[in-house]
């Protein structure tokens, strides 16, 4: 097909060391798929890796990879690669898609290499991704063509998705033609290929083994191909997937919504009773290793580094809890702040809650990250050390909209009170719940706010507010040496 050799670009075909669009230097090629080749790069700006993927400006499909690209550039939710760039670069003469380039591995590396996974784990991971692809949705994109290798998890134990929108463009719907329909089966391909280790098609995907098909050529609901499945993750598995049989009076998921609603109950119950396996006889069920062994289990049997990396997805997947829970706004009397001149102690029948971990919170800032070397700092019990803004040209960050901490309790807990001591005098703040914290920050629920704090507080709020993440929201920071910087010296979480 004409078009299809990215080598041959007028001007500077793509090599190491080729600067493309005046900012990214390419590294190494890492494949070719579908007539467009796919490079790591640096980006020399803003030294970061990246992601470049090349077609050929008369390829078939650059003005719809382009389109798609550029729409897939507005999808603000944290588990999706955000697109940076969608440039027609007559230098190379090619389009040019740049993305985040992401350090950890595939959700198809996690299976092949066999390690375990616990029903927990892959209902967990599969809600992740729901959530990720409803929340595109509701930015206008699809997927359309999810695979095990396009999920990644980071050496951080993060869930991210790659291929918003380009991917259906290169390689088609599928199944059918219906992507909203199509990004409904794939978090039920991702659950069923979690339960079984199998991708539920006619053909093995990304090193996974196939499924031995049923009669009429329909996928067995993943309790029919090895045992221990629990009965309501095998029948979300089945609804979920378009190429199944239900039985009446269910039916098969025709949303997003209804399948993050189900995973979410699933996760907020204990362990249903399970399927006893039925397998096709036209082929043996995989051997299955007991689905009960534990992190510490993983972390001696692959090693610290990858166990560790395995840790933080359990941490970042461990949803299983009671949904945030908060008081109807009508109910809800104003919360007060108090700001004495030493750190705020807690009150006579407080609980100091556990902070499992803190990440910096920058969901509008152009790399995603806040001086994150220094969050330790905010929570190490010492107001003499802290985690910082950078410094600012504006109190209000220039419109940024704000910037903070994001605090992970472990579970869903009943907050009564947050203290905080602060970098500087006259920072303006709100301390958010939610119950996903890769939603969009708009829909964070406010707990309490505060204008011009002094630089020790405690906010308080008459009834507790049940909820597993609390994000510091700093909206107006300090002067500080001719600019404007804020920061957290210790916060505190009260029950």
């Amino acid at each position: 097909m004409a078009g299809t050799d990215v080598t041959t670009g007028p001007g500077g075909s793509p090599a190491p060391e080729l600067v493309v669009l005046g900012r990214y230097r390419l590294v190494d090629k890492v494949g070719d798929s579908a007539g467009t080749a796919l490079w790591r790069g640096q980006d020399d700006r803003l030294r970061r890796p990246v992601s470049v993927r090349f077609a050929p400006l008369d390829h078939p499909r650059a003005d719809a990879l382009r389109r798609a690209a550029l729409r897939a550039s507005h999808v603000t939710d944290r588990r999706a690669v955000h697109v940076l760039d969608a440039v027609a670069d007559t230098e190379t003469g090619c389009l040019v898609i740049v993305t985040e380039w992401l350090a950890g591995t595939s959700y198809a590396e996690q299976l092949v290499d066999r390690r375990p996974m616990t029903p927990h784990e892959a209902a967990a991971l599969a809600l992740e991704v729901a959530r990720t692809l409803e929340a595109a949705r509701e930015d206008g994109v699809t997927h359309g063509h999810l695979r095990p290798e396009l999920v990644m998890i980071t050496d951080t134990g993060d869930v991210r998705i790659r291929g918003l929108g380009v991917d259906q463009v290169l390689h088609g719907v599928e199944p059918g033609d219906d992507p909203g329909l199509a990004d409904v089966h794939a978090v039920g391909a991702i659950l069923f290929a979690g339960l079984t280790g199998r991708w539920p098609g006619p053909s093995g995907v990304d090193g996974l083994p196939d499924v031995p098909l049923l009669k009429g050529g329909r996928t067995p609901w993943p309790g029919r191909v090895v045992a221990d499945v629990p009965r309501d993750l095998d029948e979300i598995a089945g609804r979920a997937l378009r190429t199944t049989d239900v039985p009446k009076p269910a039916d098969h998921y025709t949303s997003l919504g209804e399948v993050v609603a189900s995973l979410t109950a699933a996760l907020a119950t204990p362990t249903a009773p399970v399927h006893p396996a039925a397998v096709p006889a036209t082929e043996p069920a995989p051997r299955r290793r007991r689905t009960g062994i534990r992190i510490a289990s993983v972390v001696v049997a692959i090693g610290c580094a990858v166990g560790l990396a395995y840790l933080g997805l359990q941490m970042a997947l461990g949803l299983g809890g009671t949904p945030l829970s908060v008081p109807r706004a009508a109910d809800r009397p104003q919360p007060t702040a108090t700001s004495p001149s030493a750190l705020p102690t807690a009150a006579a029948g407080d609980q100091v809650l556990p902070i499992v971990s803190a990440t910096d919170f920058d969901p509008f800032g152009n790399n995603k990250q806040e001086n994150p070397q220094l969050v330790p700092l905010a929570i190490d019990n010492n107001p003499a050390t802290a985690w910082t803004t950078v410094h600012y040209k504006a109190a209000d960050m220039s419109g940024k909209g704000g910037v903070g901490l994001l605090l992970d309790l472990g579970a869903p807990r009943p907050v009564s009170a947050v203290t905080l001591r602060l970098v500087g005098n006259g920072t303006d703040l709100a301390v958010l719940a939610t119950d996903d914290p890769a939603k969009k920050v708009t829909t964070f629920t406010s707990m309490a706010a505060v204008t011009g704090a002094g630089n020790a507080l405690t906010l308080r709020v008459p009834r507790p507010v049940t909820t597993r993440y609390l994000v510091v929201w700093l909206t107006n920071l300090p002067a500080a040496d001719g600019s404007y910087q804020g920061g957290i010296a210790d916060v505190r979480v009260l029950g």
